[in-house]
């Protein structure tokens, strides 16, 4: 081999090395963003899930205490606290429990005596403007006032807020009006504590069903009250065992309530990236919205990926080794990417498992309730009504006991085939379990057309299936039900046209009944 062939050779092989080198280098650049994202969406999940915890039992605790004020006794502090103290122990996150109750404006000044004698010797009626120093706005003529009587715990720096009316608060106004004319929980926009911080209150008016005996201006707690708490935004963010990855990452939480378009809940700034991070990394981000009743939520998270948190010390040995022994890169390279390929597919069966039925390959009921809120959602953006079918395969049982389970499997199969074959793609069919099975209509205009599908269905699976070796008869019980007409949740719609589908069944089987033809 002459010099030049040999530099020639040489050059190719340097040329093939470093090819390799960066090759590779680039595959395992890629499979660690990979993890990072992956680590990201992990982490965003579970701040998510915990925050949606939080709501929810914020919702919970304040439906119990309303329901512990219709029942406490009219001066029965003792009982209040305790039962404050319980639901604040159990839950941090719930900073204070707060009543205020109506006054007539005509008995202020009895009510307010009564309680100087009675409770507070110092007690008075007072506007929160007054207590913060800010200044007043024109009151409005009004017919009652809502101070507050009672707050646990009775911290020293909330001491002020006794007597408060609730009314003279900005932000609590709207909401108290709000409360008042739907009976439900109302949320308020968050606002900065008297004694430091952000908070937000949900509030619920409390009628009790028996009114109490004896003049009003006597109760500390009246006939008519509001039941606040006072929920502080820190405590919301996750805890000790919150993901390592939230600390690199920016996020913030923002309430959707009315009266105040400033409703941030929480917020965290990462740290600045750099100008090589930003044009060549990829930046991560992800929002969620949670759909609680009272305190809509909307959760943003994003992460500028930085290299140093790709260029560890692990990643750069293994760059190292790399350049010394490239030849097993080829290989390892292969199953780096097999078993990244094996587990997307495993990741896909899971998926695909968790949410169809293993038999007849139909949705199962998780995923069912996910069509039913994307159809809820629909109406509400849209207005469109949707129908829900319950379908039950008459005498089933009788297959399965002359013919064996095996036999019973396969008309199950064939039913749901049928089925599927009669609908329209924005339509679903689940197995809702047993031989039952429930069909979800999208835009359906009104019962006749749900009816008339409800009938080919029922048409379709009454045809004989045949085998080798027996011919089968099998007919449905189908139930109709419309949303909203005839229920505007998935169980109620369910018992509605499970009702219709025992109509069917007691009118003779093989046959479609309406909700509304079964309760009429």
């Amino acid at each position: 081999m002459t010099t030049a062939r040999f530099r020639q050779s040489l050059l190719a092989l340097t040329i093939a090395w470093l090819g390799i080198v960066a090759f590779a280098t680039h595959l395992l650049i890629r499979a660690e963003i990979g993890r990072h994202e992956r680590d990201f969406e992990a982490a965003t999940q579970q701040l998510s899930n915990g925050l949606k915890h939080k709501l929810d039992t914020n919702e919970a605790v304040l439906a119990g205490f309303v329901a512990f004020l219709r029942a406490v006794e009219g001066n029965d502090v003792e009982s209040a606290t305790r039962y404050a103290a319980s639901a604040t122990a159990a839950y941090p996150h719930i900073y204070m429990l707060e009543v205020a109750r109506r006054v007539s404006v005509s008995e202020e000044r009895q009510f307010e005596a009564a309680l100087r004698q009675n409770w507070l010797a110092d007690f008075t009626l007072k506007s929160f403007p007054g207590i913060t120093g800010s200044p007043a706005t024109p009151a409005e003529a009004k017919m009652e006032t809502w101070p507050v009587l009672f707050l646990y715990p009775a911290l020293p720096e909330a001491q002020a807020i006794y007597g408060v009316r609730l009314e003279t608060v900005d932000y609590l106004a709207y909401s108290l009006a709000l409360a008042k004319k739907n009976a439900r929980p109302v949320v308020s926009p968050v606002f900065e504590l008297y004694e430091g911080g952000r908070a937000y209150i949900l509030l619920q008016e409390v009628e009790r069903a028996t009114a109490a005996k004896g003049l009003a201006a006597t109760s500390l707690f009246g006939n008519t009250m509001t039941a606040l708490l006072v929920i502080r935004s820190d405590a919301l963010l996750p805890g000790p065992a919150a993901p390592a990855a939230l600390k690199t990452m920016a996020y913030a939480a923002q309430m959707r309530s009315a009266g105040r378009s400033d409703n941030l809940l929480f917020s965290h700034e990462a740290e600045p990236s750099g100008r090589l991070d930003t044009w060549l990394l990829p930046r991560f981000q992800h929002e969620f919205v949670i759909d609680n009743v009272s305190q809509p939520t909307v959760l943003s998270f994003e992460q500028q990926l930085a290299w140093h948190d790709l260029l560890t010390a692990e990643f750069l040995i293994i760059i190292g080794l790399l350049a010394c022994a490239f030849v097993t890169v080829p290989t390892l390279s292969l199953r780096h990417f097999r078993a990244v390929e094996r587990g997307a597919r495993e990741l896909e069966r899971s998926a695909y498992l968790a949410t169809h039925d293993l038999l007849t390959g139909l949705p199962n009921r998780f995923l069912f309730m996910d069509r039913f809120e994307q159809a809820v959602q629909q109406h509400i953006r849209n207005g469109n009504s949707f129908a829900l079918l319950l379908l039950d395969l008459d005498h089933f049982k009788e297959i399965n006991d002359q013919y064996g389970h095996e036999v019973g499997d396969a008309v199950l199969v064939e039913s749901a085939r049928r089925m599927t074959g009669e609908i329209r793609a924005c339509d679903t069919v689940a197995r809702h379990g047993g031989d039952e099975f429930v069909v979800l209509l999208a835009n359906t205009l009104d019962s006749n057309d749900a009816l008339a599908v409800a009938e080919k269905l029922r048409h379709a699976i009454a045809q004989p299936l045949e085998s080798a070796d027996r011919r089968l008869s099998i007919t449905p019980s189908i139930g109709v039900a419309m949303y909203p007409a005839d229920g505007k949740t998935l169980d109620d719609l369910r018992r509605a046209a499970d009702e219709a589908m025992y109509e069917a069944k007691k009118n003779g089987r093989n046959a479609v009944s309406g909700f509304r033809q079964a309760a009429g």
